[in-house]
């Protein structure tokens, strides 16, 4: 099941104890960050629902009994047992997976495999992530930076291949 802009990272096995801590099984394909982890959402009928962590126990990498903040009770636990564990996207990092920001100083090249420029920043602005790139003719152009228009990234040449919307490089910034 997919979930847009949040990644599952486990699921809620059962009740532990009567204080409503709940056992807790991750999964091992999704990598974040444990000790960053403050909140989860749980996925209750469809909706990703916040849940602040009070306690969390690694039992081993992919068990913990986990605490949440307003589940005092072995009947609330029981509630949540079953239920899928998301955090959001920008959390995880599947291993090999590149972040944006790290493609600065890459060549950008188009599908036809014209030379766009190069990627000289990477800005987020209220959740549209943006490259800048410096044109051969030294301009700067603005490039969305979303998973829709990179087509490839090559590690090895530092190139991103992507899609450039039609008349975005016309543009004179």
């Amino acid at each position: 099941m997919g979930y847009a802009g949040f990644a599952p990272i486990g699921y809620i096995q059962r009740t532990h104890g009567i204080n409503g801590e709940l056992m807790v099984s991750f999964s091992s394909s999704v990598e974040f960050n444990p000790k960053k982890l403050e909140s989860v959402f749980l996925d209750i009928e469809g909706i990703p629902v916040p849940f602040f962590i009070a306690q969390i126990q690694y039992q081993d990498p992919e068990k913990a009994i986990v605490k949440f903040d307003d589940v005092d009770t072995i009947e609330q636990a029981q509630e949540l047992s079953g239920t899928t564990i998301l955090i959001p996207s920008e959390s995880t990092h599947s291993s090999g997976e590149i972040y944006l920001d790290d493609l600065i100083g890459y060549r950008v090249i188009s599908t036809d495999k014209s030379e766009v420029g190069v990627i000289v920043d990477y800005t987020e602005y209220s959740m549209n992530a943006i490259f800048e790139v410096a044109t051969p003719e030294g301009k700067q152009i603005l490039i969305p930076a979303t998973d829709e228009l990179i087509v490839e990234v090559d590690t090895l040449g530092k190139l991103v291949e992507m899609e450039i919307p039609e008349g975005l490089l016309g543009l004179d910034l």
